[in-house]
């Protein structure tokens, strides 16, 4: 279930405080000392008044009577000239603290915003693999870039909303030294336009949520399309993908119309509310309520400047209500990442040397947690240092489940596995990530130099490991060819290289570190005749030199592997040398050789 909208706030809130600390009390103590010579300001005016003869020989009242006293003690004359040095000084120490207190303030909101996003994108980087298979890229690519970048504007609104609200304290506390009743009027006139505004207030915060879901539909929609755009222009759906965009975004822009609509219209009624207060604040000043001239005439200044503050007041709030569901959507995620998160890497990371075995005890897994919906089942291997492996099976055997685990990605559900007799848990997983070189089938690359996309594998490597690893890999040919050479750019996702070629840099970047282990996840399912010669003939130049587990689907392959497991529905269904298993009568390896040929 998710927090209400108060729940929402308090949490915001708090987590604004927790980041600022005693910033936000500077802040907040700046607001008072701008709203107290604000307010000294506006008392300035009374003497001014009399000083230039408006109001005539009108008794003096307590502001004037209190203003004569601090010019009598600090020993300035109480002239025209005086006063209007004082009021010139005040208000330029206002303006001041004021460009102080907004540079304060835009370092608190781009700092809490950076500081939400880091921490944010820290928990994504280290939640479980498990937890990462099941988070939707789009929403994290949104969350980071909109979200928290709204939650950083709410609290460039929280700020306004509190030096308003001090402002608007000030405010009536001058105007209750003129005229209590007065100012209790003009109190009552606010809080009855408070109450009928607060159905567009409830209306704001409906659309806002609802803003919220239309976003979220965007940047889902956005990678969708993206990541699938060489379907569409392969069947003429350009216009089907740019239609159904349009539809979002147009639904997008009604909902965000209409809330700046309804934000008009409450300022719109602020305006006319204050319009028709302040018309009859005059008449009852003038009818039951005796005030002298400069006292009325600062009551109708502060009045004049009391409504704007009071209908910022309203507005601050929209905005921060329009913001909230975004910080919420935040916050979950964030709490979901963290309550997810891996077991900490240690301050060094430590790559290990595989002296004996990786060892499958009795391991089970499931993706849901539950025994009754296991990907592996009881599973029993042993992958013997310096030896190659090859695991097969039909499609959902649980192959990949298998190499995750092996990775240390994923956690058996029950069972061990064991890394030279010790247990693959805890720190222990990173030093064991940090010994293996992994090539999946899908090779990704960035949009980096050769250089670049190899570095990251091994940042301190030098000239000569780099093309040692290449190499190795059987990439030096077209490697040196490239116009660059080793700083050649290779474009998003690697578009400059052939699939063969991008298989092969793929490989060079996992012997880069030269593992203990090297897994390979059908790196060459997908490649043709002769790339994958080449690249199976890189891989039988390293049999002996490390670990090898060969996950393949074309088993011809596999043929100089020293065991092959075969896995049949999460099961080990058998295990042997190539030669044991291709002649065996009514076995699992023989059905799937028999089938290849």
């Amino acid at each position: 279930m998710q927090p209400s909208g108060s729940a929402t706030a308090k949490s915001y809130l708090l987590s604004f405080l927790r980041y600022a600390g005693a910033k936000a009390w500077i802040s907040l103590l700046i607001m008072v000392l701008l709203g107290l010579s604000e307010g000294v300001g506006l008392i300035m005016l009374i003497p001014f008044l009399h000083l230039i003869g408006f109001g005539g020989a009108e008794k003096t009242d307590g502001i004037s009577l209190l203003v004569r006293e601090l010019f009598d003690t600090s020993g300035l004359p109480l002239t025209l000239p005086a006063v209007l040095s004082v009021y010139v000084v005040i208000l330029s120490v206002h303006a001041m603290i004021g460009r102080y207190q907004e540079s304060l303030n835009a370092r608190l909101i781009m700092g809490y915003t950076q500081y939400m996003q880091d921490r944010l994108y820290a928990a994504f980087a280290r939640v479980g693999w498990l937890c990462f298979t099941q988070t939707s890229g789009a929403d994290v690519i949104r969350v980071v870039t909109n979200d928290l970048i709204r939650a950083g504007l709410a609290t460039q609104r929280l700020l306004e909303l509190i030096a308003a609200i001090v402002l608007t304290v000030i405010y009536i506390c001058v105007a209750m030294t003129v005229s209590w009743i007065m100012t209790m009027f003009t109190l009552a006139c606010v809080s009855i336009i408070f109450l009928i505004l607060q159905p567009l207030n409830k209306q704001a915060h409906r659309l806002s949520e609802e803003l919220q879901k239309k976003v979220e539909d965007m940047y889902w929609l956005a990678t969708e399309h993206l990541g699938g755009m060489k379907i569409a222009k392969s069947y003429n759906l350009e216009r089907e993908h740019a239609g159904s965009f349009s539809a979002i975004t147009s639904q997008l822009a009604a909902k965000a119309t209409r809330f700046f609509q309804v934000d008009a219209a409450t300022r719109m009624y602020h305006q006319i509310g204050a319009i028709v207060a302040l018309s009859s604040f005059f008449y009852l000043a003038a009818k039951f309520v005796t005030i002298p001239a400069t006292s009325l005439l600062l009551v109708v200044f502060v009045f004049a400047r009391l409504s704007p503050k009071v209908s910022g007041i309203q507005h601050f709030m929209q905005h921060i209500s329009n913001s909230l569901p975004a910080f919420r959507e935040a916050s979950i995620m964030l709490s979901r990442f963290e309550a997810a998160a891996e077991s900490p890497a240690p301050s060094v990371v430590r790559p290990l040397r595989l002296e004996s075995s990786v060892r499958f005890s009795r391991v089970s897994f499931s993706y849901d947690g539950g025994m009754e919906s296991l990907s592996l089942r009881k599973v029993d291997l042993v992958i013997r240092a310096h030896e190659t492996m090859a695991i097969v099976g039909p499609s959902g055997s649980g192959k990949t489940t298998l190499a995750d685990l092996i990775l240390g990605l994923l956690n058996p559900t029950e069972g061990t596995i064991l890394i030279d007799d010790r247990p693959l848990e805890g720190e222990w997983v990173h030093n064991w990530r940090s010994s293996i070189g992994y090539v999946p089938q899908e090779t990704f690359l960035f949009h980096d130099t050769v250089r670049g996309n190899l570095l990251w594998a091994k940042r301190d490597a030098t000239e000569e490991e780099i093309w040692t690893a290449i190499r190795l890999a059987a990439a030096e040919d077209f490697v040196s060819a490239l116009p660059d050479g080793l700083d050649t750019v290779l474009g998003d996702r690697g578009i400059r290289l052939s699939g063969g070629e991008r298989q092969r840099i793929a490989l060079a970047r996992a012997l880069l570190r030269k593992p203990t282990l090297l897994l390979l996840d059908e790196a060459t399912s997908s490649l043709d005749t002769e790339n994958e010669q080449r690249i199976q003939e890189a891989i039988e130049g390293l049999h002996g030199e490390l670990t090898m587990v060969i996950i393949a689907h074309r088993l011809s392959t596999i043929r100089r592997a020293d065991s092959i497991v075969v896995l049949d529905g999460g099961r080990v269904a058998e295990a042997g040398t190539w030669e044991s298993l291709a002649h065996k009568e009514g076995g699992r390896f023989r059905s799937l050789l028999e089938r290849q040929k």
